[in-house]
């Protein structure tokens, strides 16, 4: 009996992976005890109770009310929304020049492809953070701020940064973002089942133009049926600085901007080599169609291409989120810079910092991961339907 388990493939499977988990699971206890024997010697106290202590330190640039009175855990609340921001950002930048660079490097116009391949080659063969001091540089390089570029009087942009006109509620600019989310979410379902009622499935209208009326059509209604009054804070010059709107700090923009031109290098590569998997056949077939070249990419080459792309731009997203943490190069206070770093010296809580941090970036990576491959799932579905 014994003889006939042993030699049962899904048993001895099942035994080894116990047999990792044990060995795991001791290691990991030993690390453990020997820190906490550790830490117990010099005196130091573990756990996170220091996270509802007073932080002390302040934060130039912050989603939500802070103040060096404000604790700990506060302090790692505006880290977590400042690397939250900066890698949503040159995500969605990083994806629109990607794909923008990607097309042109696979297009027939010789110019326009030696100038893309061009800015491709420079863009990915200079380190990150070169870019990042380059851009730090630039920025700060701007004008002062009573000589500050005007953007048609609602914006400013000088060395203290991108100003631009806000909501006088800022309550008004969060709910703003769930309508246009939820009235995107409605277009895209009112869409899904209209397409499943089609007896060609995959040659339906496309999406985006519903999903784009709900996010300006529910805003617009729940504006006007909720009796909410718009005002417009406009910056203006007082002193070194301006008073009213919003400032996008040179920190920002320089991570935003060089993690963004990086990353797309990287995004246009991956779609060039995409868009040149599909067949040459699809290419052939649509011009003795009589279709032009554009035409024949937007709506034949680049929806056969999108499947073999989401696995590879998934990981340079990946890279994007955690990238943002060069923002201590320049100042910029995400979450390695607060918790990660001035926390960690102000307590001395090594241990708790890092895991946090860890832990963080982990729980971002897998929802960003999840995220990628239901749309992966979704694209497979749509492409062998």
């Amino acid at each position: 009996m014994l003889t006939k388990l042993f030699h049962n493939a899904r048993v001895l499977s099942a035994l080894q992976q116990c047999a990792v988990l044990a060995v795991v699971a001791v290691a990991f206890y030993v690390l453990v005890t020997n820190a906490s024997a550790n830490l117990d010697n010099l005196g130091i106290a573990s756990g996170f109770d220091f996270l509802q202590e007073r932080a002390g330190y302040a934060i130039s640039f912050q989603l939500i009310d802070y103040s060096p009175d404000d604790t700990y855990l506060k302090a790692y609340a505006v880290g977590l929304l400042n690397t939250l921001l900066v890698s949503i950002l040159s995500i969605a930048l990083a994806t629109i020049i990607g794909v923008l660079l990607g097309v042109c490097r696979v297009s027939e116009n010789w110019l326009l492809g030696r100038l893309s391949h061009f800015a491709v080659e420079f863009l990915r063969n200079v380190p990150l953070i070169v870019h990042l001091i380059w851009w730090y540089g630039l920025m700060l390089a701007l004008p002062n701020v009573r000589q500050a570029i005007s953007l048609n009087d609602v914006g400013f942009l000088s060395n203290r940064g991108l100003t631009l006109a806000w909501a006088s509620d800022g309550s008004l600019i969060g709910w703003g973002l769930v309508c246009v989310i939820g009235g995107a979410i409605i277009g895209y379902a009112l869409m899904a089942r209209h397409r499943t009622r089609l007896p060609w499935k995959g040659f339906g209208p496309p999406m985006w133009p519903v999903m784009l009326a709900g996010a300006i059509a529910v805003p617009a209604l729940v504006y006007v049926f909720s009796g909410s009054s718009w005002q417009w804070d406009i910056p203006v010059s007082s002193g070194f600085g301006f008073k009213g709107g919003i400032t996008l700090t040179p920190e920002l923009l320089a991570l935003w901007l060089a993690l963004s031109f990086y990353s797309a290098s990287y995004i246009a590569e991956i779609v060039r080599g995409s868009i040149q998997s599909v067949s040459r056949g699809q290419y052939e077939a649509a011009s003795a169609l009589g279709f032009s070249e554009m035409p024949t990419m937007l709506r034949l080459i680049v929806p056969q291409a999108i499947y073999p792309m989401v696995p590879q731009v998934t990981s340079t997203y990946l890279n994007i989120i955690k990238n943002s943490s060069l923002g201590v190069v320049v100042g910029y206070m995400e979450l390695v810079s607060a918790t990660g770093g001035t926390t960690l010296n102000q307590t001395g809580q090594a241990i708790e910092c890092i895991a946090l941090v860890m832990a963080t970036y982990c729980a971002i990576s897998l929802v960003t991961s999840l995220l990628m491959n239901i749309y992966n799932y979704r694209i497979s579905l749509r492409t062998h339907s």
